[in-house]
């Protein structure tokens, strides 16, 4: 016994001093490059890190419709990321030894994470691995940033002059060195986010000369952007994807459109493809986005080339998060409800370091109190499932949830299947029955997570969240709270992909009553097949978890679609509060 103790203890110290001398890198390499280091970077140059290259491929996706009266969802339109500041809370490759780091879990629900960042000098931004790697694991891109900034704070013509150099056979280096750094880390592609007006006129300190510009400068460095687009896109092997944000024009000025016309139609396609896709500015109403399908549809393009932006930032009013909901709707069409384009939500860290105005009070104070995180969790899940927070609803008034127009996505398409229900955060880090560091960060220890966080149907007392306290493995398990209903209470968990076979075996570990728990398997046609844990002989496992072994072999050679768990009916005084801890198919 004394031996396994201070085993334990030997783990604990090790694993903390590693999370202790990995702290967050703003703005250094390998993740932040200035100009001139990404024009010289190679794989042997200091400032890259063979710790950084993610070796997850992209998962195969397939779509999940959450139930039958969702099946019309448009399973084409894509969601695009991008927090705003991912060098200031995400640049670590090790174990962080704090639990209230940022963190995202809706995977399910977004098809490409942008690495938003930048400064006027650290102009390329790259993702970190574990982010990378838990991204690829949901069959979600990632795309790093190339950032110019505005004149007024840093950005400077001389700046893009030098990233668009030529060598002497017509070349554009940096394009080669883009596609280099993508495919060495193993990330996904680019969003170009050039806001540098290129007429603009810089003194010797590198400020603005305001009232003039040099329109002729402009215009030459304006079209030699726009043929390095053109360069770059072709370059990029398949898969990769470059993204052009709607700032500047071939002019070289600065002129956010809002949407696609006349003006800057050649950064998406001007006879060969510029961009993979166009990052919209925010500005727009419907007119607009149905003029911009028609133009794209001109030019040989699909709507869904086009992200229309959201600007969710609460201190800002295009899109203000929960209090603007006119702009999801005129995404899609009226009748159909087919959707017209693609969605970026830009800013969508609200939920993390949005400090409130008077007219939006803070949604979470986790940044700086790590006793907050339920309040983080459910901004998010918010955003993704409305205001009620529960998917199986339709909210009629107020904020209708991402998820009422977008459908998840699942990668669960292999045996065997396993999930602790673990966010990649937590309070404690529990291996093997072992508690081996306390609060902690790791994106790439993250599980795969429920397809849909969370539905719950018939029973509006239940609640589902992650819980930090009560864990079986990795940092956190799944909370069911509420009371039982006169009917029963239904909780779609994940959608699945799978064929079983005659010896596959459902694992579940818990704590609590399970009484009214069972096991809930929906096949390819949308039969339920019901297993009821208290049916079952548990054995013990650690510290008053229990494990349930639940045999599917008849269900074999069946295709199964969706895993759930359900409570029979019973008076609402009877009270639940059932933490799961393990959900596996071996």
């Amino acid at each position: 016994m004394m031996h396994k103790t201070l085993s334990s203890l030997l783990l604990c110290t090790a694993f903390f001093c590693q999370a202790q001398s990995n702290d967050i890198r703003a703005n250094q390499a390998p993740f932040a490059l200035t100009l001139e280091q990404a024009m010289n970077w190679t794989a042997q140059s200091d400032f890259s890190s063979a710790k950084n290259i993610s070796k997850q491929p992209l998962a195969r996706r397939y779509g999940a419709q959450l139930d039958p009266s969702r099946a019309n969802l448009d399973t084409h339109v894509k969601v695009l990321y991008a927090p705003d500041g991912m060098n200031n809370f995400a640049n670590y490759l090790d174990t962080q030894a704090t639990f209230n780091l940022y963190n995202f879990t809706h995977w399910s629900q977004i098809d490409v994470l942008n690495w938003f960042a930048g400064t006027a000098d650290h102009v390329v931004q790259i993702p970190a691995r574990p982010w990378v790697d838990t991204a690829h694991r949901n069959g979600v891109k990632v795309i790093g940033s190339i950032f110019l900034a505005i004149a007024k704070y840093g950005g400077s013509p001389d700046t893009a002059e030098a990233l668009l150099k030529q060598d002497d056979q017509g070349r554009f280096i940096m394009a080669h060195r883009l596609v280099d750094i993508a495919q060495y880390y193993g990330f996904d592609g680019w969003l170009m986010n050039q806001e540098t007006n290129l007429t603009a006129i810089k003194d010797a300190e590198n400020e603005l000369v305001e009232g003039q510009k040099d329109a002729r400068r402009g215009a030459e460095l304006g079209q030699k952007m726009l043929a390095f687009m053109q360069y770059l896109t072709a370059i990029a092997p398949q898969g990769m994807e470059i993204h052009w944000y709607d700032s500047m024009l071939e002019n070289g000025e600065v002129r956010w459109q809002n949407q696609l016309n006349e003006k800057n139609q050649a950064f998406l396609q001007q006879g060969v493809s510029s961009a993979d896709a166009m990052f919209m500015n925010y500005w727009w109403k419907k007119s607009m986005v149905e003029r911009s399908v028609s133009l794209a549809q001109e030019l040989g393009r699909s709507g869904y080339d086009l992200y229309f932006g959201a600007d969710l930032w609460p201190s800002r009013n295009a899109q203000r998060a929960f209090s603007q909901t006119q702009w999801l709707e005129d995404l899609f069409d009226s009748d159909t409800k087919q959707g017209l384009t693609s969605i970026a939500l830009f800013a969508p860290n609200f939920n993390f370091n949005f400090s409130g105005e008077p007219h939006t009070p803070v949604f979470s104070q986790f940044k700086n109190d790590s006793q907050d995180s339920l309040r983080f969790y459910q901004t998010e899940q918010r955003l993704f499932v409305g205001d009620d927070l529960n998917l199986a609803n339709n909210d009629l008034d107020g904020w209708p949830g991402i998820g009422r127009y977008v459908p998840a996505k699942t990668t669960v398409n292999t045996l065997p299947f396993e999930t602790h229900f673990n966010t990649g955060q937590g309070k404690k880090l529990i291996e093997n029955g072992q508690q081996v560091l306390s609060g902690w960060t790791d994106m790439s220890k993250q599980d795969l997570l429920p397809t849909w966080q969370f539905a719950v149907y018939g029973n509006p007392s239940m609640t589902v969240a992650y819980d930090f306290e009560e864990v079986f493995s990795g940092g956190s398990s799944l909370a069911f709270t509420g009371s039982l209903s006169a009917q029963q209470t239904r909780i779609p968990l994940y959608q699945t992909h799978l064929v079983l076979g005659k010896n596959n075996t459902a694992t579940l570990t818990l704590k609590g009553d399970v009484s009214a728990l069972s096991l809930y398997v929906e096949d390819a046609n949308g039969k339920r097949h019901m297993f009821a844990l208290d049916a079952i002989t548990p054995s013990a496992s650690q510290q008053d978890w229990r494990s349930y072994e639940v045999s599917l072999s008849a269900l074999a050679k069946q295709s199964i679609t969706q895993l759930g768990v359900s409570f029979s009916e019973g008076s609402s005084e009877e009270n639940v509060n059932m933490y799961l801890g393990q959900l596996a198919i071996h």
